[in-house]
C-alpha cells in the first residue's frame, strides 16, 4: 500500500482502514485483558473515541444526498458545524484517556488521577438543578450518588500517590471541603503541581500547531462563535474544498495513530496485536508518533 499516496490524495479511505484496521485489531488485544474496575473506564474511553470517529467518518463522507446530485456525479451537503463539534470531542477524549491513564508512570498516579477525575464528575452532577419533590424517583439516584461520592473520597485518601504529595501541593488540584477536584494537572520531579487549563493539556499531549489551532477553531464551532457562522455564510451552498476537509481528516488519523501507539504501552496484549500488523501499517503509526510526540 503506498500509505503517502493514499494519505494525501484519499485521506478518507486511509481513516477508514486505519479505524477498521489498526485500531480495532490493538484494541481487540486489549479488550482480552482482565483490569480492576477504575482501569475499565480506559476501555469506555476508547470506544468512546471509536464511536465518535466513526461518527467523524461518516459526517466526513456527506451527508443528504443534494438534489443536483446525478449517477455519474454525487453531491452531498457537508455539515460544517457537526464535523468540527465531533474532532473536538475527539480530541478531548483522548486527551482524557492519555493524561489519566498513559502519562502516569506509575499505577499509583494512574488511579489517583482517576479517583480526581471521578470526584470532579460526581461533584459536577450534585450542580445540576433537580427539584426532588417534583421527582421524588430521582432521591434515589441522588443517595447513590452521596454514597458513591463518600466512598470514592475515602478511597482517594488511601492512594499512595496522594500521600506522596505535600499538603500544599495537594491542594492546588483537591480540597474536597470547596469541592475542588482538579484531574488536569502537570507535576515536576521534585512533585510540585500545577492546575491545567483544557488547552494547556492540548498543548501538552498533542504538541502540533496544526493540533491546537483546530482545538481552538473546532471550539468555537461548538460554542456557535461568529466566526463559525461567519465561515458558514461563506460556505453556504458552495462546493466546499478538499483543502478544507483533507487536512482535518488527516489530524484525525494522527489521532488515531497517537491512540493506538498508547494503548499498546499500557496492555501488553495490544503490543502483540500491534507486532502482527501488516509492517506498512506498523512504520506508519510509529513515525507519525515520533514525528508528532518529539
Amino acid at each position: 500500500m503506498d500509505i503517502q499516496k493514499l494519505l494525501y490524495q484519499n485521506p478518507l479511505i486511509f481513516y477508514e482502514y486505519i479505524l477498521l484496521g489498526p485500531l480495532t485489531h490493538v484494541y481487540y488485544g486489549k479488550k482480552k485483558t482482565n483490569v480492576s474496575n477504575w482501569m475499565n473506564y480506559s476501555n469506555l474511553l476508547i470506544d468512546k473515541f471509536a464511536i465518535h470517529s466513526s461518527s467523524f467518518f461518516h459526517l466526513s463522507e456527506g451527508i443528504i444526498e443534494h438534489k443536483g446530485s446525478t449517477d455519474k456525479v454525487k453531491i452531498k451537503g457537508y455539515d460544517l458545524f457537526t464535523v468540527n463539534s465531533v474532532f473536538r470531542v475527539m480530541m478531548e477524549t483522548y486527551i482524557t484517556f492519555n493524561h489519566i491513564f498513559v502519562e502516569p508512570m506509575t499505577d499509583e498516579e494512574r488511579q489517583f488521577r482517576f479517583y480526581l477525575w471521578k470526584i470532579d464528575g460526581l461533584f459536577e452532577k450534585k450542580k445540576f438543578k433537580i427539584d426532588y419533590e417534583k421527582q421524588p424517583d430521582l432521591k434515589i439516584v441522588e443517595e447513590k450518588d452521596k454514597q458513591e461520592l463518600a466512598e470514592t473520597l475515602e478511597l482517594i485518601k488511601k492512594c499512595s500517590f496522594y500521600n506522596s504529595l505535600n499538603t500544599a501541593e495537594l491542594l492546588k488540584i483537591y480540597d474536597p471541603e470547596r469541592r475542588k477536584s482538579i484531574w488536569k494537572f502537570s507535576i515536576s520531579e521534585n512533585n510540585k503541581v500545577r492546575p491545567l487549563k483544557i488547552i494547556e493539556l492540548v498543548q501538552q499531549i498533542c504538541k502540533m500547531d496544526a493540533f491546537i489551532n483546530t482545538y481552538k477553531y473546532t471550539s468555537v464551532h461548538s460554542h456557535s462563535g461568529y466566526i463559525s457562522i461567519e465561515h458558514f455564510e461563506n460556505t453556504r451552498s458552495k462546493p466546499i474544498s478538499e483543502e478544507y476537509t483533507n487536512p482535518l481528516t488527516r489530524l484525525a488519523i494522527y489521532l488515531t495513530a497517537m491512540i493506538i501507539e498508547d494503548i499498546c504501552k499500557i496492555d501488553e496484549n495490544a503490543g502483540t496485536q500491534f507486532i502482527s500488523l501488516p509492517a506498512f501499517f506498523r512504520d506508519f503509526i510509529t513515525g507519525i508518533n515520533k514525528s508528532i510526540r518529539n
